[in-house]
Order: C-alpha cells, then structure tokens, then sequence
C-alpha cells in the first residue's frame, strides 16, 4: 500500500509541474484552457491479459488448543474417582508462512474520454496453490494417578503440533485506473479495485503429535477483495499497450472445514488477511473505433 501511494504522489507531482507549465505559457484567461490534444489508438475499449508472481504475507490463522488434565484416585475400597479438565491455552498460531504464488488473469476495460483519462476493468483471475504452515499452541496431555500404596504416577507429554494447509484463489475485480498523462509512448498511472475472492481451503494436518493424526476437511468461502494499483502502459503498437504494474491485495479470509477424517468434530482453522504485494506483466488490447466510448490517449505532454 506504501508502494502504491509513492507512485501515486510522485506521479501527481510530475503530472502537476507539466500542467502548471503549459498554462504559464498560455495567453488570456484560464477558463480558455482546453484539454491536451488526442492520439487515436484505435478504439479506447480493450482487452487485457496478466500474468504475475504474488510475495504473500504471512496471514492471521487461528486455531484453538485445549490442553486435557486428569486425575484418578483409587481409594482401597474397590471406588475409584476420576477428574477431567479441559483447559483454554490459546487460538493464536504463530511462525506462519505463507509461500509466494503465480496468478493469471483476462478481462476487459473501458476508457470515458475528454481530458480525465479515467478507465474501468472488469477482471477475472486464478492464483496457484500456496501451502500454509504454522504452529498451535502447546498441547499438553497430564494424568496423575493415585494408588492406593501412596504412589503417584505422573505421565506428562507436551506436544508440539504444526499446522499444514493450502489454499488456492479465483478472483473476479472490479478495477478503476487514472492515466496521468502520455510521456512519449509511456503513460503511467494508479488505480484501486473491487470484487470478491472465492478461497479453497485444502484439507488441514499437523505433525509430531500422536493425539492429531486425523485431517481436517477444507472448505471454501466467498470473501470481499480490495488493491491498490501503479503502474506504466507502453505502446507497442496503435492498437497494443504493455502494461508493467505493481499491484497490492488484500482476498480477504478463509476456513477450514469441522470434521475430521475420524469423523469427529473440530474447531475451524481460521485464515484471515490474506494480503500480497504483486508485480504483473500484460497486454492491452484495443478494438472498436476511434470514438469507442467517447475516448483516446492523450498526446505526449511536452
């Protein structure tokens, strides 16, 4: 998000200072200040094509942990009482790493024209599987007994019990981009977007506890999404713009499922801040004619 507000403040700076430039130079009043000259590229309706490659960081997973704490007394008599606890640890998971994935997307915008060089997107998107790890609270499982020759028998294991899962992403965003301005065939420019996120948990496992050998069943949500955009379009040709951007997002949350493969019932492993910071490579495309949309590309700012 950093990032994204950089570009955009030294993007308005630069776009400003050429602005304020021109109309230093111009005669009469600024209500004579017309719009910058257009470059026809041949329709202002386009089709879009990505790929890019996601540094996801590490999400808020929770998980609760009940440590089991019994004591059985055996009293001589042929009685024998047994006390059982079940004690709240923590639903925090820490260490967790998220890894990196590639994504791809296809889609089709749409410019509004005259000066304000404002464009709209609705895209679609698939990201890769990531694997999820992480590590629950300490599970400990105590049981004290009492004979009835006075002897205690203490057996106490403590387990650690790493968390493993994966989750993959469709994507479908409703975008928003400012052209700042052509610089030659460059144009740069910053956009935010919109939509939903549709994540699939994959089944959930942990390791080095003999107590959790069961898998938890994945589940799959439906979740809101945001970004934040900047970037450069740089025209190949009249109809075909690379489009080279930096993109922050943010799909939201996901859950595991509550059964087992023993078909008991667990806890939901919950994943939230599902965020990345995103460098893509695409293509633009652009068709219809010149007045589609009412709109074309500003001329290089001189």
């Amino acid at each position: 998000a950093g990032a994204a507000l950089t570009a955009l403040a030294g993007a308005v700076a630069m776009t400003g200072a050429a602005t304020a430039a021109d109309l230093g130079n111009m005669r009469g009043s600024i209500k004579d200040y017309q719009p910058l000259p257009q470059v026809d590229r041949g329709g202002s309706c386009y089709f879009r094509a990505d790929v890019g490659y996601a540094k996801q960081n590490s999400p808020d997973v929770k998980w609760p942990v009940n440590s089991d704490y019994t004591t059985i007394t055996d009293y001589g008599d042929g009685s024998v009482s047994t006390i059982y606890e079940s004690i709240f640890v923590t639903d925090e998971v820490s260490n967790v790493e998220m890894d990196n994935r590639w994504f791809g997307e296809a889609g089709v915008g749409c410019g509004t024209g005259g000066s304000r060089g404002v464009r709209g997107e609705l895209v679609l998107g698939v990201r890769s599987n990531s694997k999820i790890d992480g590590e629950p609270g300490f599970y400990e499982n105590r049981v004290v007994e009492y004979t009835t020759a006075g002897f205690v028998t203490d057996n106490d294991n403590v387990y650690d019990d790493p968390l493993h899962t994966s989750i993959k992403s469709y994507t479908m965003m409703l975008n928003a981009y400012k052209d700042l301005g052509a610089y030659g065939r460059f144009t740069p420019y910053v956009g935010a977007g919109v939509g939903v996120a549709y994540n699939i948990v994959d089944d959930v496992y942990f390791t080095e506890n003999p107590n959790l050998v069961n898998r938890i069943e994945g589940d799959r949500e439906l979740a809101f999404a945001w970004a934040l955009m900047a970037g450069v379009g740089i025209m190949v040709t009249d109809r075909t713009t690379l489009d080279i951007g930096y993109r922050y997002s943010d799909l939201g949350k996901a859950n595991s499922g509550r059964v087992d493969s023993g078909g008991f019932v667990n806890p939901a492993v919950q994943i939230d801040d599902l965020t990345s910071h995103e460098i893509k490579v695409g293509l633009r495309y652009n068709f219809g004619g010149g007045d589609c949309c009412a709109s074309a590309e500003y001329a290089p700012i001189k």
